[in-house]
């Protein structure tokens, strides 16, 4: 469900920066990895975590730049291009 829903989002998202580009506005996707916060602290198998300074740094920059897309810390781009390429048969077969 909460895959989905984010893909769900993402289309979403897609969809309003085509509307909003004929009026100039923008809007960014953040897909972010693990953020420091209250609700990551503690949990274990916790790795590769961003601070959320970080982490609102790299929206700023991406705002600023109009990019579509960020992913934020900018290794995660990576650990989802390599997820994203494992074929759904061995994928279900993996405990992630």
């Amino acid at each position: 469900m909460y895959g989905s829903a984010k893909a769900g989002f993402h289309t979403y998202m897609s969809g309003l920066r085509n509307r909003l580009t004929r009026t100039g506005a923008h809007a960014v996707t953040v897909k972010p990895g693990f953020v420091d916060t209250a609700m990551t602290w503690g949990l274990d198998g916790m790795f590769l975590v961003a601070s959320p300074d970080a982490v609102a740094q790299d929206i700023l920059k991406a705002v600023k730049h109009r990019k579509n897309v960020v992913y934020t810390p900018f290794f995660w781009r990576y650990i989802m291009l390599i997820i994203c390429s494992i074929p759904e048969r061995i994928f279900k077969k993996l405990s992630v």
